[in-house]
């Protein structure tokens, strides 16, 4: 057997080896690794970058890179949480800020719109990263702290069609404002040759929709009624 520490007839016994990893010594490397694997995975695409390769842009052994992060899209999935956790603190304080509740559903939108326009690279990370399972989406959309942010389309859309609302019919609203906001995005981003009206308007035509009453009368059939 080895010996694992040294006798010393004057003082306590001194442990070898590395000391063990703190909780802020860890969290300063996944820090430090997820900054290396935002500037590779924005420069040349998740798919194209290997765990060895990120160690080494990381200046640490593959060996070391493991004992943080379990796989490649573990290290991604960070950065989505990230990101969509900036997008959401955003989303709150704006609709925190807005008393009316038609104002309010409007200035989230918007923002959430906005948000992506202005971070485009951002938008390119979470949305069109190649190499990305649906067993991986679907394990990082599993995480119930994530869906209820999206919660804030819901409540925006709760008020402002008021007290009498029904809740399935306030979801598939909110649901197909969240689907209408994403398709403006993307064809603002990915088709931007094409002459597209202003982001405002198109979110305004889309929020307006979201509570139109012709929608419900529409929905009737879709949506059963609340005992």
């Amino acid at each position: 057997m080895g010996r694992t520490a040294d006798a010393n007839a004057d003082g306590p016994r001194v442990a070898r080896g590395r000391p063990a990893r703190t909780p802020a010594h860890v969290a300063e490397m996944r820090a430090h690794i997820s900054s290396c694997a935002l500037n590779l995975f924005r420069d040349e695409g998740f798919a194209s970058i290997s765990m060895r390769r990120l160690a080494h842009e990381s200046g640490i052994t593959p060996m070391t890179l493991y004992k943080y992060f379990e796989n490649k899209f573990e290290i991604l999935g960070t950065l989505w949480a990230d990101v969509l956790s900036e997008v959401f603190d955003r989303l709150d304080a704006l609709a925190a800020n807005e008393s009316d509740p038609a104002a309010r559903l409007n200035a989230v939108a918007e923002g959430y719109v906005e948000f992506w326009l202005a971070h485009r690279d951002r938008y390119y990370l979470v949305f069109m990263s190649g190499g990305i399972t649906q067993a991986d989406v679907s394990s990082f959309m599993s995480d119930a702290a994530l869906i209820g942010r999206f919660d804030v389309f819901r409540s925006c859309v709760a008020a402002a069609l008021g007290e009498r609302a029904e809740q399935e019919d306030i979801r598939v609203r909110s649901e197909a404002l969240v689907c209408g906001l994403n398709g403006i995005t993307l064809g603002l981003i990915t088709m931007s040759g094409y002459s597209w009206a202003a982001p405002k308007a198109l979110v305004q035509a889309t929020t307006t929709g979201a509570l139109s009453p012709q929608l419900r009368r529409e929905l009737g059939a879709l949506v059963p009624a609340q005992g």
